[in-house]
This record gives structure tokens, sequence and C-alpha cells, in this order.
């Protein structure tokens, strides 16, 4: 059996188990009296965090779901990249399980019809969340899912290597980073490094190199994939550019490997040393950060950009409740107390987790453990731009697979980028129904 489907089927096993277990489970004794007490009602989410995050939550949710006189079961993260799969066939059996569930911020179009309208239940509170991010968890006008924290594309580079080689500030501009890249590469190869690397990123056909090419893009030529007007600007002389520049990249500054290279693939490369500069994220802040290796010798700035500006691909997870959940007030409640300012304030503070409500976004104390203090410090939302999952509705992991493909075919030289551009033009139209417009 594939292992696609052996993981969809373990999260369905899991998932109608707990369903069968509280139609079936007629109470339980209690201890004091020896009577048979009525069974507490389950509710039960299911999470994408792993780690820290994940024991944060379940260590949150499970009292506060006591109090409110029922059982509470935490669904951690699997590691697959099939869970998308696994809630769509979640949602074709009207499971009753999850109640509440995490989304990615890309998720929302292709859920929506599954999810409760969550604006009715916060009110004036929803104020307290940028535009930015509440748009991508609103579909057709309804708020699918609330932002329990973001994230974003961040620069992680060598602060001593900068120093040791003169530059006094981290790159701004994509030349600035080739240019530090190249000579910080050649001197560390000169001092006997024979493998390292000025610059390293995910380049593997996958997410990671969407939000990679949709940065170096959209700061060059301000593509977007899909634009709001319904059209598709992808063909133009700086979007080849910035593709053209991407590929002289691979064997040169980085490492030929890296269109292979998923997210820890290059973190590994950078986090051992053998790297100037990576493309990262800022939810891995607090793995540099922790790491004795690292300690002293890394700083964080914005993603380089083009003659359109610096642009950072926003990311981060939202909560949503199930249309099929029995308990869809007591999981509304469970959702706005993960989402509340407290427990968002303690989450930054504890585990790193950059806050999606902006008052928390501004406070010193709150944001001193994620990357967003010091010279970095009210920058969380500057330059950040959300793929267009949104406009592409159900059909963005559709759109994002043309993408990646198209800029990994250019990568390996698989294609010039002008034959890979029209292909991609192409293949978006005939998803979207939108309209092409090419620009030189």
């Amino acid at each position: 059996m594939p292992r696609r489907d052996v993981y969809i089927r373990s999260i369905l096993g899991i998932v109608l188990g707990l369903s069968t277990q509280v139609a079936c489970a007629p109470g339980q004794r209690s201890g004091s009296t020896g009577q048979i007490q009525p069974l507490r009602p389950l509710l039960t989410m299911m999470s994408l965090v792993n780690g820290r995050g994940a024991e944060f939550e379940r260590n949150h949710l499970t009292p506060y779901v006591d109090q409110l006189g029922y059982r509470f079961q935490y669904l951690p993260a699997f590691q697959s990249d099939n869970r998308v799969d696994s809630y769509r066939q979640l949602f074709r059996e009207r499971s009753l399980q999850p109640d509440l569930l995490e989304l990615d911020i890309i998720w929302p179009a292709i859920f929506a019809d599954h999810l409760v309208d969550l604006k009715p239940y916060l009110g004036q509170d929803v104020h307290s969340f940028p535009a930015e991010i509440l748009q991508a968890f609103t579909i057709n006008g309804r708020l699918v899912a609330v932002p329990v924290f973001m994230d974003t594309g961040l620069l992680y580079y060598r602060s001593d290597l900068l120093k040791k080689y003169g530059f006094a500030k981290p790159p701004e501009t994509w030349d600035e980073l080739e240019h530090m890249a190249k000579v910080i590469q050649r001197r560390e190869r000169q001092a006997g490094q024979k493998e390292f690397w000025g610059f390293v990123w995910p380049g593997s056909p996958s997410e990671g190199l969407t939000c990679n090419a949709f940065e170096w893009l959209s700061s060059q030529a301000g593509e977007h994939i899909l634009e709001s007007d319904h059209t598709i600007r992808v063909y133009n002389r700086r979007t080849r550019q910035a593709l053209e520049r991407a590929a002289s990249w691979v064997g040169t500054i980085t490492p030929p490997g890296v269109i292979d290279y998923d997210e820890d693939d290059s973190w590994n490369v950078w986090a051992a040393g053998h790297a100037a500069f990576i493309r990262g994220w800022a939810y891995a802040y607090n793995r540099a950060a922790s790491s004795k290796s690292l300690q002293g010798r890394f700083g964080i700035t914005r993603v380089p950009g083009g003659i359109n500006g610096q642009v950072r691909a926003l990311g981060g997870n939202g909560v949503a409740v199930s249309r099929y959940s029995e308990h869809r007030a007591e999981a509304v409640m469970t959702l706005r107390y993960l989402v509340s300012a407290s427990l968002q304030a303690e989450r930054a503070q504890q585990v790193g987790s950059v806050p999606t409500r902006w008052p928390l976004q501004n406070r010193p104390d709150v944001m001193a453990n994620t990357p967003f203090h010091g010279s970095m410090a009210r920058q969380v939302m500057t330059g950040v731009v959300a793929r267009p999952s949104s406009l592409a509705g159900s059909s963005y992991d559709r759109v994002s697979r043309a993408y990646f493909e198209a800029v990994h075919s250019v990568l390996t030289h698989q294609s010039a980028p002008d034959n890979a551009l029209l292909a991609l033009e192409k293949e978006l139209v005939n998803i979207t129904g939108f309209r092409a417009v090419r620009e030189e």
C-alpha cells in the first residue's frame, strides 16, 4: 500500500476510533461511591504543530476543556505532507471528530465549505488581527479560521563572518547578497573550508520552492502568481531575469544539490557552519538561538529584494471549527481561548511563536523571544505578502504545483525561462480561467 494511503488510513483510524469510543463507552466508575458515572463528552483537536508548540497547546487546552466539563483529546502533528488529503477524507466522511483543527494559511479555501463562520463569534475582537492575515482566512466573506500564530520568510546570516570580511550590515538586495556570498565563500574556501557555500535555500519541487520563488519574482517584477484583478502576469522581462538569477546561483554560491533540498536539508547545511546565508522562516529562530554552535554568531534580517522592494511570504496557522462537530459552542470557546491575547503572549514568551494580534506585536516584552526584537522590532508585517491561496480557492494546490514545477525546471536547466514561463502561463489560465497579460 502506498505510504500516502497508509498515512490517511492511520489518521482515519485514530479519529473514527475516538468517535466509536464516545458512542460505545457508557460511563466511568466513581472511586468514592463505586457508582457508574456518565462519561463526559469528548472534545478533540487536530494540530499541525509539534515539539514545544504541541506541548504548549496540550498543556493549556487540557485543563481549560476540563473546566468546560469535557474530556480533551489532542492529536498532534504527523510527520507527513499528506495532511490535506487526510482532512479531505475526514470531511467526506462527515466525521464528528475532530471538533477543532489547525489549518495552514494556504488551506482555508480548500476546506471552507466544511468550516464554521467564526466572524459572528469574535465581534469587535476581530480588529485585533492585521487585515493581511485575516484576509487569508476569509473566504467569500466568511472567517473560516482564526490565526493563532504567524510565520514569515527571513534571511539568517553568520554575523561573525560578515564582520570578519568587512561587511557592516546584512544585504538588503539580491545584488548585495550575491556579492557578499561570493566573497565569504571564496575566502572561507581559501581558509580550508572546501565545502563552504554562500547561500542555501530549499529548492526541491514543493511549497517551499513556491515561497522562495514568490519572493524572488515579486521583489523583482511585482508578480504574485495570480493578481487581484483576475489576471496572470508571470511572463515579462523582469520575471525572466529573476529566474535566470536564481538558476545562476546553483553550483556557484549555492550547492548543486539544492534542487533536492527541503527546509531541513538547507537548515542542516547552514547550522553546521557550511554556509553564510540561508532563507529560513521565523519559526526557526529559537532553533538557532538555542544552538551552542550558533549562539552569538548569527543574525536575522528581512529577505533581500529587487527593484520592487523587499518581499516576504506570509505563513502561519489558524484554528477552525468543523461544521460536523456536535460540540460547536464548546469548540468555539476553546478556539477563542487558544487565540486570546493572554495565551498568545504567553506562547510567544515561552515558545517563540509570533503572535497574530497587532497590539502584542508592538510589545517588546512579548516579542523578546521571537525574531522581531532589536533591529527587527515592529517589523513583523513589513513587506509581508500572502500567496494567492484565496484567489485560487480550492485550486491553490494545483496553482502552486504548476508554479514550483516551472521554477524547478529552470533551476535544473530542463527548461529555458522563456519556455517555462509560457507553459506556466498557459497552465494557470487553464486552472483558474484568469486572463493572461504579458508585459515587457
